[in-house]
């Protein structure tokens, strides 16, 4: 579990959490395992977690194109914890992976008791979509100040390719 913690804070939306915070939320959240070829989250599942790797990799997939390969510390499916709304994506292990799994109802007990290191994750988190929603608004800016045939198609383009770096 130390080293899970430590490998969270190793992610830049969650560097802010203390050694103990950061074992606190692994403590609360659910231990999985996965094999390879496993699927952790499922495009078009409703969302009402977020996915802590701890050990291995897994592949952020839209069908059969691969958007991402994460390592461990990453976080998968943050939205699930703000927004229920399906998932926009697919993702599978690629090797064995131990994650951890926070649910929203786990976040928002710990939110009403208090907790200092749910606070700094979803700081971190809102931090996290808030500059996603900002780099999609200046796609669509671009687009509309300088639109060039297919509009939708090129944002959608640019949005992917900045999934895979």
């Amino acid at each position: 579990m130390k080293r899970a913690a430590q490998r969270l804070k190793r992610n830049p939306d969650l560097a802010m959490l203390s050694d103990l915070e950061a074992t606190a939320l692994l403590t609360r959240a659910s231990e999985l395992r996965f094999d390879k070829g496993d699927v952790l989250l499922r495009s078009g599942d409703i969302g009402e977690s977020m996915i802590v790797i701890g050990t291995g990799t897994v592949e952020v997939k839209q069908g059969d194109r691969t958007l991402a390969t994460l390592d461990p510390g990453a976080t998968i499916g943050e939205m699930g914890l703000l927004d229920p709304a399906p998932r926009s994506a697919t993702v599978v292990a690629t090797a064995t992976v131990i994650a951890y799994e926070i649910t929203r109802e786990q976040l928002w007990a710990m939110l009403a008791e208090g907790d200092s290191g749910a606070v700094k994750m979803l700081q971190g988190l809102t931090a996290t979509v808030c500059a996603r929603l900002e780099g999609v608004n200046k796609l669509v800016q671009e687009e509309v100040v300088r639109p060039k045939g297919n509009v939708f198609s090129r944002i959608w383009k640019k949005v992917s390719a900045k999934g895979r770096k």
